[in-house]
């Protein structure tokens, strides 16, 4: 009979339903692990090996496509010890919430103590999901290294009904972390049936992870299984959920949240800028996805992640612009609409960043475009004079960003106790070489963030004192960390740099060190000496202390002189030419010499941590550091764009306008393959503030008015736009409502969904918001569409007043610009119609003009797509006779 292995929803549980089992002692302690773990997909530490047992060893041998096989009482799987962190990784993207069990003893300290004839102690050592790992590989970059993929965020949604219905308004708390880069982001909002707030959320921050309550209402369970959905069949695009356990009340009781939270942030946090006492209001708007989030992420022990509330940020912060999800996606901000992909999107167009940290921050600057004119100036003027600047400064910038490693995510593995000597080596050398890599006497400029950025640097120069007291030659060695710090008799002037660096170890952990490895020498010394003694006593002068296969101090005789050997003396191995053998005395020795290692191991382990804790109290100085290169990069990047062919600086005025010259889209233009036709564009809330735009279908109506959403959003990220010239006003929100798509899951029609959809813009929008709205009111009969249309775009142009293209085939429409002349206006994409007497053929010209188009032409696009002539002819007949 075998244990019974459950699995639902990749939550693993291991019970026994037989008391008769024999378990060995290894398998118990598994089976204990595993009750103490429910959920959690273990590898066991076993020798060399990592063992998975049960049903986990079926799920890593299916998802690492490795053997496994039965062994005493359970299926077992292994992966060798150094191929850990490869299939960790693995596991962990197929959603998996995997831990790794270590051995807590080795086998001298084991021999040394009371646990002789016990197995080996072991214990749960970390924890790891998709938001959580990030050891020994690089985060937020897809594959090739080419753009951002899939953040690392976990995001904690609670839902709080504080109204009477409780399927529509509802106030949502949400709190997003990136344990990989400490960023956090907050918010606190009110959500409609659409759920549309929600989905703004999750489209900007794109979490790998979600932490939710055990139940939510169900258009929220449905907006985030339809965001959550990958666009592909790579497991890697699926958001893993973790549920919080339905009798856990720090999510659903204030108070106790607010008592957990109390207790987290009461020691170490001593932030008092207005950032920090901003972000404390947190604690009392968003406590229950705070604690809940804190609580969570303890268990991986990354809770440190969210104690910095200097690096809070408020999603809903008024110094920024709104783009919706509807936004985001419509006009391809992070990603294109075709397959979902980098490639091909807003972002990508603007991204020529060369450092991961860069990378993220431009990520944060397309999704949240500027609107105060005065910080967009700021940041306009530091873009112009790069562009301005010699080449070789901005290649001597770029070649010295290009060579960092990942300071940000470095930095808080630091934080984590989790970065290897190698890596702090790395990271300070780093933050050295930043420190005086940019001289101001050489790099100088005159806008306020370049020499902001430029004096920040200096400020890394702390680093050199702890990267002092580390020896270099250690790095690298099998055991590192035993001669990681210089000590006091190699260094005369460590007090003084101890000073410094606030690292004081030598008291008590560093002295038991030096004390372990005198008592390593003089065993060594000790076996030196029987040697020679040895020598002697047996007559054999060419006998030598030899080293092979990880057995040490082997006293090896050539077999010609074998007989010499004591008889007392056992045999551990032996060729044709030398046999080798122990003694009493070298085996009782080894034993000294193995437990004074273990020892020595974990005592170096413990300073090592020390250290890092010391580092760590920098952070704050070097995380700012890091993020002025980051805000470098992407200035770097901003001015790539603004050399291209035909950008240009935009001009920028609280009177809310749009005024451009030849303006093109940005991203269409990259690739198309002829000329793109460049339009003007021209909207004025003291003149023209609505457009009725009509035309054929294909003849360039959606690149046109994305076009004028996209240079609007371009301008107010900083960016130059591809235009002759452009005069911006600065808009508050940009909202569209394009496409036809219907919700199955919420089970709602195309025509619902564009109602919701619109009635949400209505209520957000306000005279300075872009609003576009493309083809309303096509989803029911022509008579009802056509009166819906009417309606809406009545409210826009007399209550609303907000910027607005309206995009339709109702040429009636038409109607509301004669209505109100001095506000609205008519536009349509030119044409050259051919062929009247057959099915009309239409040259598109892709040029906007006054005016509006009667027809849609929609026989000539049947045409284009291979309709049959005879279907054709009978559509063309049937079109004369309704007109």
């Amino acid at each position: 009979v075998k244990p019974v292995l459950k699995q639902s929803n990749k939550i693993l549980s291991l019970k026994k339903t037989d008391d008769s089992i024999k378990y060995t002692p290894l398998e118990s302690q598994v089976v204990k692990l595993k009750e103490e773990y429910p959920g959690v997909l273990l590898a066991v530490e076993v020798g060399y090996k990592y063992r998975f047992f049960g049903e986990d060893a079926v799920i890593a041998s299916r998802t690492l496509r490795i053997a496994h096989w039965v062994d005493h009482n359970f299926t077992v799987a292994s992966i060798p010890v150094h191929r850990l962190q490869v299939h960790l990784h693995r596991l962990v993207d197929a959603g998996y919430k995997v831990g790794v069990v270590c051995q807590t003893e080795t086998a001298a300290l084991k021999s040394a103590g009371p646990n002789k004839s016990a197995p080996f102690q072991r214990e749960l050592k970390q924890l790891y999901t998709k938001s959580t790992f990030f050891d020994g590989f690089g985060v937020d970059q897809d594959e090739n290294g080419s753009g951002p993929s899939h953040s690392n965020y976990l995001m904690t949604i609670i839902e709080e009904n504080r109204g009477k219905n409780k399927t529509s308004e509802l106030v949502t708390m949400a709190i997003a972390v990136n344990p990989a880069t400490g960023d956090v982001i907050y918010d606190v909002f009110e959500d409609g049936f659409m759920r549309s707030e929600l989905e703004t959320r999750m489209l900007h921050i794109e979490p790998c992870e979600l932490l939710l309550p055990f139940k939510l209402s169900k258009p929220t369970e449905k907006i985030i299984g339809m965001v959550t959905s990958p666009k592909t069949t790579s497991p890697k695009e699926r958001a893993r959920i973790e549920r919080i356990p339905e009798n856990e009340t720090i999510s659903t009781d204030y108070n106790t949240a607010l008592s957990f939270l109390t207790e987290f942030y009461a020691h170490g946090n001593q932030d008092n800028s207005e950032s920090g006492k901003s972000a404390y209001r947190v604690f009392f708007v968003c406590s229950k996805a705070l604690a809940a989030t804190a609580q969570y992420l303890r268990q991986f022990r990354l809770d440190h992640s969210i104690k910095l509330t200097k690096y809070f940020i408020n999603f809903s912060a008024r110094g920024h612009m709104l783009l919706n999800g509807n936004t985001m996606t419509n006009l391809e901000i992070y990603r294109n609409s075709i397959d979902n992909s980098y490639k091909g999107s807003l972002l990508s167009i603007l991204d020529k960043t060369v450092s991961p940290f860069g990378k993220r921050l431009l990520k944060k600057w397309v999704g949240r475009p500027l609107i105060n004119v005065d910080q967009l100036k700021i940041r306009t003027d530091a873009l112009e004079e790069l562009v301005e600047a010699d080449d070789y400064l901005k290649k001597d910038i770029l070649n010295f960003l290009k060579h960092l490693p990942d300071i940000e995510r470095d930095l808080c593995r630091i934080q984590y106790g989790r970065s290897s000597p190698k890596e702090l080596l790395g990271t300070l050398e780093a933050l050295v070489k930043i420190s005086g890599a940019l001289d101001p006497r050489k790099f100088r400029f005159n806008s306020r963030i370049l020499t902001k950025i430029i004096d920040t640097l200096p400020t890394a120069r702390h680093a050199q004192d702890f990267k002092d007291c580390l020896n270099q030659n250690a790095i690298g060695e099998k055991n590192c960390k035993h001669n990681l710090f210089i000590s006091e008799n190699q260094w005369p002037d460590i007090p003084m740099h101890k000073q410094v660096c606030g690292f004081s170890t030598d008291t008590h952990i560093r002295a038991y060190v030096i004390q372990l490895k005198v008592k390593l020498k003089l065993v060594r010394s000790q076996l030196e000496e029987y040697l020679e003694q040895i020598k002697v006593d047996v007559n054999i002068p060419t006998l030598r202390f030899v080293d092979v296969s990880g057995i040490e101090y082997l006293l090896e005789v050539k077999n010609s002189m074998a007989s010499k050997v004591p008889i007392e003396w056992v045999k551990m191995s032996a060729t044709k030419a030398v046999s080798r053998f122990h003694t009493r005395f070298v085996s009782e020795k080894l034993k000294e010499l193995e437990l004074s290692r273990a020892l020595l191991d974990i005592a170096a382990e413990n300073a090592y941590q020390d250290f890092l804790r010391t580092v760590s109290d920098r952070y704050e100085v070097f995380r700012d550091v890091v993020q002025s290169l980051a805000e470098l990069d992407c200035l770097l990047s901003l001015a790539d764009t603004a050399l291209r062919p035909d950008y240009v600086r935009p001009v920028f005025s609280d009177h809310v306008q749009i005024k451009v010259k030849n303006g093109r889209h940005p991203m269409v233009e990259q690739f198309t393959t002829t000329d793109y036709i460049p339009n003007d564009i021209n909207f004025d809330t003291d003149e023209y503030r609505t457009m009725i735009l009509t035309g054929p279908n294909m003849g360039g109506k959606s690149s046109y008015i994305r076009q004028v959403a996209l240079i609007s959003i371009m301008g107010q990220i900083g960016s130059y736009v591809p235009a002759e010239s452009a005069e911006l006003g600065i808009l508050d929100a940009v909202y569209t409502r394009m496409g036809a798509m219907d919700n199955a899951l919420s089970g709602e029609s195309t025509f619902m969904v564009e109602l919701h959809e619109t009635s949400d813009i209505m209520k957000q929008a306000t005279p300075r918001s872009l609003v576009i709205l493309d083809e309303l009111g096509r989803g029911t009969s022509t008579h009802d569409g056509m009166a819906i249309a009417y309606a809406v775009l009545h409210r826009f142009i007399t209550k609303i007043q907000s910027i607005t293209l309206f995009v339709t085939h109702y040429p009636s429409l038409g109607g509301l610009a004669k209505e109100y002349p001095e506000s609205t206006t008519t536009g349509h994409m030119s044409f050259i119609e051919e062929d009247v007497n057959d099915i009309p053929s239409v040259i598109f010209l892709y040029k906007m003009v006054p005016g509006i188009s009667l027809k849609s032409y929609g026989l000539n696009v049947a045409r284009i797509a291979g309709l049959p002539k005879k279907i054709l002819a009978k559509a063309k007949i049937k079109s004369e006779e309704m007109e």
